[in-house]
Parts: structure tokens; C-alpha cells; sequence
């Protein structure tokens, strides 16, 4: 069973590999669109590094990306790094009960270890929906607001310029 915090860091994987190559996503926004406290957020993003999954870069425009190949990482690797909650082996209970219940728990989770290991990051990815993949970083963004368009004069462009102006105003 994939855990909380696992989910999470799925999610943040997620969020960072959906941000174009050229751009680093800061923990700050990876928080606000997790919905999760910034503190928590860099926690992930500790372990993510220790991982080799994503690197950081300090100062203005700095964040993090990813630096695993999607190609190559399975969601399996990103939930097992982040501590995937496996089926208990309780050896304490030796009722037959139990013991079937500890069989099948095993069983699931070979057969969900084996979905995972064969569902590739890439493939997660683009089922997500196009607006959340491409939303702009809000780092970048400075919250400019846009440029008027250009007025272009209808006048002479020079002071030699204005007989010839004004002669073809005149007809």
C-alpha cells in the first residue's frame, strides 16, 4: 500500500518533471500546489536528493529539477524511496487466520510492487490533465503585468521628412 508520505513524494516528482527543462520549480510553489506545508515539502525534497532524483540550485531563479531520465524511472522507484508500507509479517500471531491474511497482504503487495515497477514516471505523466503540466512557475511569473501594444505615429519620422508628409496628406 502506497503510504502519505510516499503519495507525496510521487506528487512532487510529478510536479517537478511536468515543469519544462529550462526551468527550476521552488519548494515554495511545490507546497501551494500540494496544499502541504512548506516545512514538509522540503523534507520530501531532502530525501528526493538524497535519492538522486532531483538536484537544487541556490539563489534567484534557483529550485530544483529533476535529474533522473523518465524514461528509465518507474513510479516504483519513486514510492519506494519514499517509503512504501509493505505488508506486515507479524510472526507474533500464529493463529491460521491471521497466517492467511499475512498470505494474501503478501500477495498483493508482489502484485502491486510488480504494477509499479512496470508503470514508468513518463507514462503517469501524460495522463496528467495539460493545464497542470503546463502552468507557469510562480517564481518566474513577477506578476508583471503585460505590455500595451505598440502605437505606431502617423507622422513624418523626421524634421526633412514633413514636405513629403504633408504632400501626401494634401492629396
Amino acid at each position: 500500500m502506497i503510504s502519505k508520505r510516499a503519495s507525496l513524494g510521487l506528487k512532487v516528482i510529478a510536479h517537478i518533471a511536468s515543469t519544462p527543462s529550462h526551468r527550476t520549480t521552488t519548494a515554495d510553489s511545490l507546497a501551494s500546489a500540494t496544499g502541504v506545508s512548506l516545512s514538509y515539502i522540503e523534507g520530501i525534497l531532502k530525501d528526493a536528493r538524497e535519492l538522486g532524483l532531483v538536484q537544487a540550485t541556490r539563489g534567484p531563479g534557483g529550485g530544483y529539477k529533476l535529474v533522473a531520465s523518465l524514461n528509465d524511472l518507474s513510479v516504483w522507484d519513486v514510492v519506494n524511496g519514499f517509503g512504501f508500507a509493505s505488508a506486515g509479517n507479524d510472526k507474533a500471531q500464529s493463529s491460521p487466520e491471521w497466517q492467511l491474511t499475512n498470505q494474501v497482504s503478501e500477495q498483493a503487495f508482489q502484485f502491486e510492487k510488480a504494477f509499479l515497477q512496470d508503470y514508468l514516471l513518463i507514462d503517469l505523466l501524460s495522463t496528467l490533465p495539460e493545464s497542470a503540466s503546463s502552468k507557469p512557475s510562480k517564481s518566474m511569473a513577477m506578476n508583471f503585468k503585460p505590455l500595451p501594444s505598440a502605437l505606431i505615429p502617423i507622422a513624418p519620422n523626421s524634421v526633412f521628412n514633413l514636405s513629403n508628409f504633408l504632400n501626401l496628406q494634401a492629396a
